[in-house]
């Protein structure tokens, strides 16, 4: 059962988390990357099905997951809304440039942060999905005022380094580069969690 997740559901969602997790004590630093990190901080990107997030550190990953289960049962939501698959994907840089983040929420020892939309572009340019992944990479390489192939594959190794873009990432860039310069987005309102 997916559950199609707009900006508003997110930020509903974590506001509900945040107050699971401060009813029941329990401290968190939570880490969110993908769609969710871009529709809350940098850009309306429709939906996404789910909210991927690191471990949890400081707190427990079992306590966050225990209280995201309660909101998903009270919401109806897939009790994955929530989920620590992408740890396990392979997809966040750990090698090259440090990912930095940003707090969007940071009371009761509840910390939640999104990554920077650098990071973000290259852990998108990892996945490069056509069609799933294009209009992300389009408007991040917009915010990272990005304009060459040689840029995007620059900023690509700093994160991963050793590694190369993909021949399906280096054809999905050219072709947004080939439809002329790219407008960077405006971001949305700061979320109020």
């Amino acid at each position: 059962m997916a559950t199609a997740l707009e900006r508003d559901d997110i930020i509903v969602g974590l506001r509900d988390l945040v107050d699971e997790l401060r009813d029941a004590g329990e401290v968190a630093g939570i880490r969110l990357v993908g769609g969710a990190a871009l529709a809350l901080r940098y850009f309306d990107r429709g939906v996404t099905q789910d909210l991927d997030s690191l471990h949890v550190h400081p707190g427990s990953d079992a306590a966050v997951e225990a209280a995201a289960a309660r909101v998903a049962e009270r919401r109806g939501w897939d009790p994955a809304w929530l989920n620590f698959e992408v740890t396990r994907a392979d997809a966040l840089p750990t090698l090259g440039r440090v990912v930095e983040w940003e707090s969007v929420y940071d009371e009761h020892g509840i910390v939640i942060e999104v990554a920077a939309k650098e990071a973000l572009l290259a852990m998108k340019l990892r996945a490069n999905r056509p069609g799933r992944d294009t209009r992300d990479i389009r408007l991040l390489l917009g915010l990272c005022a990005m304009t060459s192939l040689a840029e995007a594959e620059e900023l690509y190794e700093d994160f991963y380094p050793g590694d190369s873009l993909s021949d399906r990432a280096i054809h999905m860039v050219n072709a947004i580069l080939a439809d002329g310069p790219i407008k960077a987005p405006e971001a949305p309102p700061r979320p109020v969690i």
